[in-house]
């Protein structure tokens, strides 16, 4: 409802002496002609009147014909000025001067109040680089974290404005921001506000303006009630606060409610924003009476000069109209309404206001007292001697100390947020410049502060040397950061640097291969929440630096690229994007982009100083040296921990492993069958899932196996040995607890509902994931996650001593054969990237060297050291032009062993059991796994069956000893089309194996040679290994890939020899879970 509709009925008494005073006014006025209205006195009263409640501004940098007819026709009482009407300082305060010569000439009792919008950082409408400094802007104030310096700063802004001519100075900021994570929202105000809370506000706000009101410059609070939770609602095209009365209260009012106690405030910005929760409705702030009346007038009790938003609003032109919102503005208790420009639209408001105040449809009491409280600025003012006169400005010295100031105050601001990666030195490496690459990556950004001098030539803050680019086809913004990359380039010897912008068609080749060339890549940001593209273009830079060509080699943290994130705006545009691509990303905040603000960075990347400043009332900030988890400290939110539900769950599960580079994003679905597979089989295998059940996204995951135990031998009434497998949560999601509850989940379903009398920490069957080993990888992200495990208790060490572990890991068989086996080795894997093996090392095992065969005492130990070795992934790319070698053919026509394919898996186990009771002469647990599934299949009936299936799909082949008829060694070769492929969805898994739908693969696995033939090993090995080369060569040609899993290190050369290589390197086996 608009106030016209608010006007309360005027005692007779009051109406009668108000028409008498204009009747005394028009009586003491020349008889002029009645049509000629411009020059009647009795217009020129109420002009003079109305003239009062109007701040207006105009386009130019000098009089023009409009803003002189405001000022001697319609009596302006204010004008602000703003960067359309300003070239320099000295034509500024030109231009002030005239335009108060006007007014004086014009009969003006008091001087005009010129306003300006200067708040430093981003948002200053008055540059000059030789009379006005350029100060840090709100929130880099607040940074600082200095109430002196705030205070120093801000009494210097003053002092500059006010020798050019000016006399209010919209501000302090008086919004509290509110931090949402979502990055999509739109921020109105950003770094323009002190900081996150009431505290930091206040403060800063407080010491503001104090220092404005000591250097008797008027100030303004703003925006009331405050913009800090704003947000731009599509529908109404309207900023709107979502807060209730209450709301506002208890946060957004507290630094009003503290600087009007305090009396520090001359006057008050009432907002346009919307407050539907105040007023039940999209009514601007400024045009309602709950808030300007009854709130801050009544309840605030605010005595000083309330000052509207500037009503040229979209919104507000629509449903209403400017001029009706003019007059509601002022009906409900704004005594000066903005009209930055439109001269039509000035002068009609004028007309408008002057002729409801002449009809009395605004109560009296609300001109008189909205006049009185204008009239008590103007007796503030200086003089009209003083204005008129021809001051010069500041001198040198004192804009040299202002400088001073300001450098001090840009240097204390820098907030470093992460420090992963800093200094930037330890990437670096000494006296050898062409390989010591920094790259800056900037956005193209709207240049601050553009001029135009009297030549032409146009200019901003930041501007270079034109000429020394001149052959640069540079586009609009992509000169910002020039300056810095050659201040950059110069601050030390040792390095090159590159310097690219990006904009939103994304990242191109050319910047993939600067990205290549560079150790460290300074990823410049801004303002992601209005720039969305920069977050999409980040992950991608982030990526490539994480990526690394051979994940099998050891990661050279040395060696390894480095990207740190540099938001030259919000603080919080990457707060907690901890993890882009895999790694911590270094994280520093200058909260603007001059050159002023960029000066110091240097300092703090190369570590020569440390950085000061703090995100003010946001304690959010944390290091890579603080963000290790502390042992006792495993809870600090609870979540809801579920078991996997494949229909609900896959392709959330899908989703989770790409987002966090477990899987390649151009991976189809119909290609990860193996996992599919696994995730369906429910018999051993558990997951459990953390989700957002309201959108079901998965965002955190864990998996487990069971080796079922059926002898009678356990511990504790416990039989079986569980496997802690994978754990991972969304990189995005990390540090709030997710893991824990996972982890507690699943070592709790394993040692009670599964009575597992062992866990181990890691996998290798089902071999769920070779990617990222964590011991192989030192990196920061690694060494956390193994630090994560410690705070459990986990034992990681090299060595891991097992308690009578051969007497409880017996198993028995069924079917032909009825073979037993003892005696087993344990392991395990972890996903992460996690898996290792196990050796198991006896004092009572000695071999005969000569031979090959094993003598000795054949005891059970109660206690054995389990051993961690790498273990090896391979492949052969080409499987039809791969021939075995002659050599081998030789050697195995000496020895005489034969090669033959095994129809029933008990063959296996019985001949295995048969040939030693020791420990050292057993398959290991993940081969022993492997022939068991094999068996149990094998001995299952009809459609039950999976692996033996009638089809070539999956092969044991054995190698015989001819004279005993006796098995000497084993494998297992399948393909991708065997259901037995879903123990291994590692091979999907590995991004650099790039499979398609269209490329096929053939695997070997439970590769098992008798220890007793020790010296003939390598021989038997590679004779079953191109045996079932052969097979695959001659039964499934449409299989062109080979992999061979868990192959040991020394086993590699004679594999490379025939024509495999390396895909990742891992262990099996990271240590043992402890009960608690």
């Amino acid at each position: 409802m608009l106030a016209l509709n608010r006007k309360r009925a005027i005692s007779s008494d009051e109406d009668c002496t108000y028409k008498q005073e204009k009747k005394q006014t028009i009586d003491q006025t020349k008889e002029v002609d009645e049509s000629d209205q411009e020059h009647d006195e009795r217009e020129s009263y109420y002009r003079r009147l109305v003239g009062n409640f109007f701040m207006v501004g105009f386009e130019g940098t000098s009089v023009n014909e409009e803003i002189a007819s405001l000022i001697s026709k319609y009596y302006i009482g204010s004008i602000i000025l703003s960067g359309r009407n300003f070239i320099d300082a000295t034509q500024t305060k030109k231009l002030i001067t005239d335009l108060q010569a006007i007014a004086k000439n014009s009969g003006y009792k008091y001087p005009i109040i010129f306003v300006i919008d200067e708040e430093g950082g981003m948002l200053n409408s008055l540059f000059d680089r030789e009379f006005v400094t350029q100060f840090p802007g709100a929130m880099a104030m607040g940074a600082a974290g200095s109430v002196d310096l705030t205070y120093k700063v801000y009494r210097s802004i003053a002092k500059e404005l006010k020798s050019i001519g000016f006399s209010m100075y919209l501000g302090p900021v008086l919004d509290i921001l509110k931090y949402r994570v979502a990055t999509f929202i739109q921020q109105m105000i950003g770094v323009r506000a002190y900081g996150y809370n009431a505290q930091s506000v206040v403060e800063m706000g407080r010491v503001a303006a104090k220092a404005f009101k000591d250097e008797q410059l008027f100030n303004c609070g703003k925006h009331f009630p405050g913009y800090g939770s704003a947000t731009i609602n599509s529908n109404f095209e309207l900023p709107m606060i979502l807060e209730s009365t209450e709301q506002l209260f208890e946060s957004s009012l507290i630094p009003y409610m503290e600087l009007i106690k305090e009396d520090l405030l001359d006057s008050i910005l009432v907002g346009g924003c919307a407050v539907p929760g105040v007023n039940n409705n999209d009514l601007h702030a400024c045009l309602s009476p709950t808030i300007v009346t009854n709130i801050l007038r009544d309840q605030l009790n605010f005595k000083g000069v309330v000052v509207s938003e500037c009503l040229l609003l979209e919104a507000l032109d629509r449903n209403f109209g400017v001029v009706q919102g003019c007059i509601s503005a002022f009906s409900v208790g704004c005594d000066l309404i903005m009209l930055c420009s439109n001269y039509r639209i000035q002068r009609e408001a004028i007309v408008a206001l002057k002729s409801v105040i002449e009809d009395c449809s605004i109560d009296q009491k609300i001109v008189e007292n909205s006049l009185d409280r204008i009239h008590h600025l103007h007796k503030k003012l200086p003089s009209w001697t003083e204005v008129l006169a021809d001051r010069s400005m500041l001198s040198p010295d004192v804009i040299a100390h202002h400088k001073s100031l300001s450098m001090k105050a840009y240097e204390k601001s820098i907030t470093v947020i992460r420090d992963a990666g800093l200094p930037i030195n330890k990437y670096l490496n000494e006296n050898v410049e062409n390989e010591n690459t920094i790259l800056i990556l900037t956005p193209l950004i709207t240049p601050l502060y553009e001029t135009i001098d009297k030549s032409g030539h146009k200019s901003h803050i930041n501007s270079i040397d034109k000429t020394e680019f001149s052959k640069l086809n540079l586009n609009y913004g992509e000169d910002v950061f020039i300056k810095f990359g050659q201040y950059l380039s110069k601050y030390r010897s040792g390095y090159n640097i590159l310097h690219s912008s990006y904009n939103s068609n994304g990242i191109t080749s050319f910047h993939e291969e600067l990205i290549l060339k560079s150790k460290v890549i300074l990823f410049f940001c801004a303002e992601t929440s209005n720039n969305l593209y920069q977050v999409g273009v980040s992950k991608h830079v982030s990526m490539l630096c994480n990526s690394v060509p051979n994940r099998s080699k050891v990661v050279d943290t040395t060696n390894s690229k480095k990207m740190i994130i540099i938001s030259v705006a919000s603080p919080t545009d990457f707060l907690y994007d901890i993890n882009l691509g895999g790694s911590p990303t270094g994280y520093v905040c200058t909260y603007d982009y001059t050159f002023d603000a960029l000066y110091h960075l240097p300092k703090i990347l190369f570590g020569e100083r440390k950085a000061t400043g703090k995100i003010p009332g946001l304690i959010v900030q944390s290091t890579s040296k603080t963000a290790n988890v502390e042992k006792n400290n495993h809870r600090k939110h609870s979540w809801l921990v579920e078991t996997f539900n494949f229909k609900r769950d896959w392709n959330n599960l899908v989703t989770l492993l790409k987002n966090n580079n477990y899987l390649a994003y151009s991976e189809k679905d119909s290609v990860l069958t193996s996992l599919k597979l696994l995730m369906y089989d429910t018999e051993n295998h558990c997951c459990f899932v953390v989700r957002n059940t309201s959108l079901n996204i998965i965002l955190g995951f864990s998996s487990a196996w069971v080796y079922p135990n059926h002898t009678k031998n356990t511990i504790g009434g416990k039989t079986n040995i569980g496997n802690f497998m994978f754990l991972l949560v969304d990189r995005n999601k990390r540090d709030i607890s997710i893991g824990n509850y996972l982890y507690t989940k699943t070592v709790k379903y394993l040692f009670e509902d599964r009575d597992c009398f062992k866990v181990y920490l890691g996998r290798n069957f089902p071999k769920f994931t070779t990617i990222n080993d964590l011991l192989l990888n030192p990196t920061e992200g690694n060494n956390r996650t193994l630090e994560f495990f410690k705070s459990y208790g986990c034992d990681l060490s090299d060595e891991a001593s097992v308690s009578a572990i051969s007497s409880h890991l017996g198993r028995a068989h069924t079917g032909a054969g009825k073979s037993k086996l003892q005696n087993l080795q344990g392991s395990c894997n972890l996903g992460f990237g996690i898996n290792q093996s196990i050796e198991v090392i006896t004092d009572e095992n000695i071999l005969d060297k000569s031979t090959g065969v094993q003598n000795g005492p054949k005891s059970q130990l109660d206690v054995n050291i389990l051993k961690k070795k790498v273990k090896c992934l391979m492949k052969l790319d080409n499987i039809l032009s791969w021939k075995v070698s002659e050599n081998l053919v030789r050697q195995l026509q000496v020895v005489g062993i034969m090669f033959d394919i095994c129809r029933n898996p008990a063959d296996i186990l019985s001949s295995q059991n048969s040939t030693s009771n020791d420990i050292e002469r057993q398959l290991d647990l993940s081969s022993h796994e492997i022939y068991s599934e094999l068996l149990k299949d094998f001995n299952s009936c009809g459609k039950d069956k999976q692996y033996f299936d009638g089809s070539s799909n999956l092969q044991i082949i054995v190698a015989i000893e001819p004279l005993r008829k006796s098995i000497v060694g084993s494998l297992v070769v399948f393909n991708d089309k065997s259901k037995f492929s879903k123990f291994y969805p590692s091979l999907q898994f590995s991004t650099e194996l790039q499979l398609s739908q269209l490329q096929r693969y053939a695997c070997i696995a439970g590769l098992f040679v008798d220890p007793s033939y020790t010296a003939l090993s390598e021989v038997f090995e590679l004779g079953l290994i191109c045996t079932a080369l052969m097979f695959v060569k001659g039964q499934h040609k449409d299989c062109p890939r080979v992999f061979i899993t868990d192959v040991n290190e020394n086993q590699v050369k004679s594999l490379n020899d025939n024509g495999f290589d390396i895909v990742d390197r891992y262990y099996n086996y990271y240590g043992v879970i402890i009960e608690d």
